[in-house]
């Protein structure tokens, strides 16, 4: 009886230590995605700024003559095409974060079936 005791210890300490490593994985990968975030919406930001510079130009509203049209649309089309592979980025990321939400909460989960499922017949 003493030997099954200290073997479910034994497999409960080991389960905790896998359980946390688990979750530090998931914390490390979930900031790394916030940080990805952070840098995306500052090159989104970025792109928007140039955007309407050339956008401007394009309409003849800004002084600089010294660009071509096909050239200046050239460069309107780049960043439109930058921009959508941005969102889709982004679009991703925000899956993987959403994913890395539902890890940790079926983690939760599992954790409660586990002490639910500790607790001795009679107290159930």
């Amino acid at each position: 009886a003493k030997r099954a005791l200290r073997r479910r210890r034994k497999l409960e300490k080991e389960t905790k230590q896998l359980i946390k490593q688990e979750e530090l994985k998931r914390l490390h990968k979930a900031q790394a995605v916030q940080r990805q975030l952070e840098e995306l919406e500052e090159r989104q930001r970025a792109l928007e700024i140039f955007g309407v510079k050339l956008e401007r130009e394009l309409r003849g509203e800004s002084d600089s003559g010294t660009k071509d049209e096909t050239r200046m649309l050239h460069e309107w089309f780049q960043l439109v095409l930058e921009k959508n592979k941005l969102t889709r980025y982004e679009s991703e990321l925000l899956i993987i974060a959403q994913e890395l939400e539902l890890e940790d909460h079926q983690s939760r989960l599992e954790q409660k079936l586990r002490e639910k499922m500790a607790i001795d017949g009679k107290s159930k």
